[in-house]
């Protein structure tokens, strides 16, 4: 029986290459007469699952010592091409034979990984700490004009060099014997890596291209040199940085730097600057060359391109073509608070919101700080004007909200001053401050929206782009009503003299109450109705005055519930400008909503934020 199984084995002992041979197994997965597809595919498949098998160490001196490291943590990579190729080889006649008498041996196929050495070195010193006098490598220093050995010492730990060759194999478990152990870089080996040293920085070296090129003298080599412990040698390296510095002037006519993509904005139009890619000097490339020691002390300069960050393929789909709203407003040059409308514009400029992203003013501001470069100006605390720190910004919240506004944007939340401003539309402004109210809003549109904030010396401007999806708004706003004349309100001050007035606040607009609305269409569809309304406090002014005089006959102490020479307040009904501020302006009267982009049709006002 079995010499007719033989013989009938004989006539097909021809082997498929297009499969794998019989008995053989790749990281104990059999893949006998797989196809080379799906070979592949196994492979990969068990690479996979061997990437999720930690290696697990454990140490002689401690037995709770234990390390268990993911293999992804070792930097592992698979080599599956290695093991498709030795799965695929074929066998002699004889093992073809043996194979399909199903008596062959199976042959076992590994899958090799490749590990990241920094990682291992990282996964050594985990090994090898705790101890209290470890072994110590020899070492290089550059000390002047010469480069010396500093000694090694032998010390209690574990064999490095063992642990490094056991987990390239990465096994699941590794058990360490702790015990006396030598340096693990002797110093002759440093003492070689230190003639080498000599030997690459003793001389000038030149760095060429097209025949023409600049010499790096040997103090530059050798502040260059760099030393990394590779047990049980040391390499021997240049700091790319270093020598970069020294040759750099030679080439910069040949680098130019990447150019990242970007909008640029020119009045109501935007456009797409492309990036484009940039050339630089490889000096990874260079020092690895200059360390290899070429004969001729001479290295070819290379070049690498590089990358921009923003590619224009990252920025074309986002659909920003077309203005959809923009609002501008006005102040007077030179203020401070002009500073922090410019400090604020800035960090508002080139912000891009996807579609349904929501923007908050105050969180794409940040903080309103001196070391943000913001500075005090007069900005509303309870009715009444107060220098502080990024005082002017609501300007921007103002500005911003009506280019929302008229772009159809969805306004999530915001507020108008407490007082009245006439250089803004009345009721249509915002107001914020770090603590609240905030403005925000979505961009609740099918394209993404890229704001433009450019603040001048005279105006703020702010312009939003995105795709129009034939957008429009139509507002109305109804008269101010039920008007509320300012008072001025007195605080007796006890610092003044008896009679004294100081003036903290003068008075200004009066106040009153208004409504307006927003229509918003996408072609013939309303998309959004809305009603806004709002009451304004009048701007009140506030005056310190100084303690009543006392009789002189009478030097008894006031009684309870007498007025006394301490603080108190009281309120004069109608008189909102006295003492009289200088040009005063009037109340405010009724007038129609200003156009959008523009002020209204009240006198000039006092300087407000």
């Amino acid at each position: 029986m079995l010499l007719a199984a033989a013989a009938s084995a004989l006539a097909f002992i021809g082997h498929d290459e297009d499969r794998v041979p019989g008995a053989v197994s790749v990281a104990g997965v059999d893949v006998s007469g797989k196809t080379e597809d799906d070979l592949r595919a196994a492979v990969r498949g068990r690479a996979a699952e061997l990437m999720g098998v930690p290696v697990i160490i454990t140490r002689s001196d401690d037995p709770e010592f234990e390390l268990t490291i993911p293999r992804r943590a070792l930097g592992a990579r698979p080599l599956p091409g290695r093991a498709v190729r030795a799965a695929l080889e074929p066998r002699g006649p004889g093992g073809r034979l043996l194979a399909r008498l199903r008596v062959a041996p199976t042959r076992e196929v590994p899958i090799d990984f490749v590990l990241d050495p920094e990682s291992v070195d990282r996964l050594v010193g985990l090994a090898n700490r705790g101890f209290p006098d470890p072994p110590v490598g020899a070492t290089l220093e550059v000390r002047d004009d010469d480069v010396v050995v500093v000694p090694g010492q032998p010390g209690t730990g574990i064999d490095e060099a063992r642990l490094r060759t056991e987990i390239a194999d990465l096994p699941e478990r590794i058990h360490l014997t702790v015990g006396e152990q030598p340096a693990p870089i002797t110093d002759e080996a440093a003492e070689a890596a230190r003639e080498r040293a000599l030997g690459l920085s003793e001389t000038p070296l030149s760095i060429t291209l097209q025949g023409r090129g600049v010499a790096i003298s040997p103090e530059v080599l050798r502040d260059a040199l760099r030393f990394e412990s590779r047990p049980p040698q040391i390499a021997v390296r240049f700091d790319p940085d270093t020598v970069y510095e020294d040759i750099a002037p030679a080439f910069e006519a040949r680098e130019t730097a990447p150019r990242d993509a970007r909008f640029e904005v020119r009045g109501d139009s935007i456009r797409l600057i492309p990036s484009a890619e940039g050339r630089s000097l490889d000096m990874g490339a260079i020092v690895r060359a200059m360390a290899a020691g070429p004969p001729e002390r001479t290295v070819r300069a290379r070049f690498r391109i590089t990358t921009p960050e923003v590619l224009t393929a990252e920025l074309e789909p986002l659909g920003i073509r077309e203005l959809v709203g923009s609002f501008t407003t006005s102040y007077n040059c030179c203020e401070p608070r002009v500073t922090n409308i410019q400090v604020g514009a800035r960090a508002l400029d080139a912000t891009i919101l996807a579609p349904g992203e929501r923007l908050s003013l105050n969180d794409a501001l940040g903080p309103r700080t001196v070391e943000g470069g913001y500075v005090e100006a007069p900005q509303i605390s309870g009715g009444e004007l107060e220098d502080g720190v990024g005082g002017g910004v609501s300007q921007i919240a103002t500005t911003l909200f009506n280019a929302a506004f008229f772009a159809g944007l969805e306004i999530e939340t915001h507020q108008p001053h407490s007082f009245y401003i006439s250089r803004y539309p009345a009721g249509r402004e915002a107001t914020i401050s770090m603590d609240g109210p905030d403005l925000i809003f979505v961009n609740d549109w099918d394209a993404h929206l890229y704001i433009s904030a450019m603040a001048g010396d005279n105006d703020l401007s702010i312009r939003l782009f995105s795709t129009s999806f034939d957008r429009r708004v139509e507002t109305t706003s109804t008269e101010p009503t039920d008007y509320e004349e300012p008072e001025t309100i007195e605080r007796v001050d006890s610092s003044l003299d008896p009679g004294a007035r100081e003036v903290d606040q003068y008075s200004g607009s009066a106040g009153f109450s208004v409504s307006y609305t927003r229509t918003v269409y996408e072609g013939d569809r309303v998309r959004a109705e809305e009603t806004y309304r709002w009451r304004y406090s009048p701007q009140n002014a506030y005056v310190r005055i100084g303690p009543e005089e006392e009789d002189e006959d009478d030097t008894d102490e006031p009684d309870a519930g007498e007025e006394g020479s301490g603080d108190g307040t009281g309120t004069t009904p109608g008189d909102a400008s006295d003492p009289p501020a200088p040009d005063p302006e009037p109340a405010p009267s009724p007038s129609p909503a200003p156009a959008p982009g523009g002020g209204g049709g009240a006198p000039p006002p006092p300087e407000l934020p």
